[in-house]
């Protein structure tokens, strides 16, 4: 864009930070970029839950010690809190597409050292956006994971593989209680180009992780297709109950009164 042009559009519109609202060039502001708080060890070698670092913990979380997953690994850069939850927010629902680069170098960076290593992405052969539903793509008009994948791809050197599909709508996890999220994406995804699924270790990325239903229930399809292996990274993750407020936490543990 010619820099008039720029400049008229910045005065009807100045740009402003996404995610606290304050004038600024960048959609993530640098007090707000400071304030997001990458997830670090100790957490479940599994799933990736976050840990009490003031507690002994065992390798996994008692969520993994009861079950299998469909995934081997998976890792979340950051808690989806303060700032970054906001971000997310705008990016998803308020169509800030503008968002996708920042929040996908945010992973990016992620995968250069710390807990989100456990992926070992150089050994990966796909990178696999989790898919939306047909409708909710139109609605929406982009997939947020596809952006964010873009990025982990770029980093990991690995290419895009659109290997699942949505085969029915749901409703959003973010709107049910815990306990009805695995029902709400049950059977909802199926593996595509099966005959390139077979022997793959798959990445699958996604924008937030919270009970890891979606994550599971896209595992398992994949699986089902003869991948060889399967792990997850998210951009976030909901903060564990030991770092709620005790009113909060309990709250979690409570059906949604609707």
């Amino acid at each position: 864009m010619h820099p008039f042009w720029r400049g008229v559009l910045d005065l009807l519109y100045p740009p402003r930070c996404e995610a606290c609202g304050r004038l600024g060039r960048e959609p993530i502001c640098d007090e707000c970029w400071a304030a997001i708080e990458r997830i670090e060890a100790p957490v479940c070698r599994t799933c990736g839950e976050p840990f009490d670092p003031r507690a002994q913990p065992a390798p996994d979380c008692a969520d993994c010690r009861r079950r299998q997953r469909p995934f081997s690994v998976a890792r979340s850069a950051a808690y989806y809190d303060g700032p970054l939850a906001e971000a997310i927010r705008r990016f998803k629902y308020h169509g800030q597409m503008v968002l996708g680069r920042p929040l996908g170098s945010i992973m990016a960076e992620g995968l250069a050292g710390g807990q989100a290593s456990a992926l070992d992405v150089g050994t990966i052969d796909a990178v696999c956006p989790v898919p939306l539903h047909e409708g909710r793509l139109r609605e929406r008009g982009f997939n947020q994971s596809e952006l964010l994948a873009e990025a982990v791809a770029e980093a990991a050197g690995r290419p895009i593989v659109h290997l699942l599909a949505r085969t029915r709508p749901t409703l959003p996890q973010v709107e049910l209680p815990a306990e009805s999220r695995a029902g709400n994406v049950r059977g909802a995804f199926e593996a595509r180009l099966t005959e390139v699924v077979q022997g793959q270790r798959v990445l699958l990325i996604d924008d937030l992780y919270t009970t890891g239903a979606t994550m599971t229930e896209c595992g398992r399809a994949l699986r089902r297709a003869g991948a060889a292996d399967v792990r997850v990274y998210t951009l976030a993750r909901a903060l564990p109950r030991w770092r709620m407020p005790a009113a909060d936490a309990r709250a979690s543990r409570e059906p949604a009164r609707r």
